[in-house]
């Protein structure tokens, strides 16, 4: 089975039992994406809005891109690929 290794920041870890690494199906990002919800049900109200967009402090990284500059959520995710699952830290 050809995989995807997804990669969650520390914060967004409690929404997934604590695990920041664990690897899924590959196939376009929407099957990645829906397979990690699967797995991790809690994690999608932790990134997503109601209709799925992710929230404005939630980045996410195929390899060096990120999702939202490639302009869908159909594009294909090869296997290794890693998927980076990433939310901003407010400090001071």
């Amino acid at each position: 089975m050809s995989e995807v290794e997804v990669v969650l920041s520390t914060p967004l870890a409690r929404f997934a039992g604590g695990e920041t690494r664990f690897r899924v199906p590959s196939g376009t990002f929407r099957e990645v994406i829906a397979k990690v919800y699967e797995r991790h049900p809690g994690l999608r109200r932790g990134v997503a809005d109601s209709s799925g967009a992710f929230l404005p402090f939630v980045s996410v990284y195929l390899g060096e891109d990120n999702i939202r500059d490639l302009g869908s959520l159909d594009v294909p995710v090869a296997p290794r690929t890693t998927v980076m699952i990433m939310s901003a830290v407010a400090g001071g």
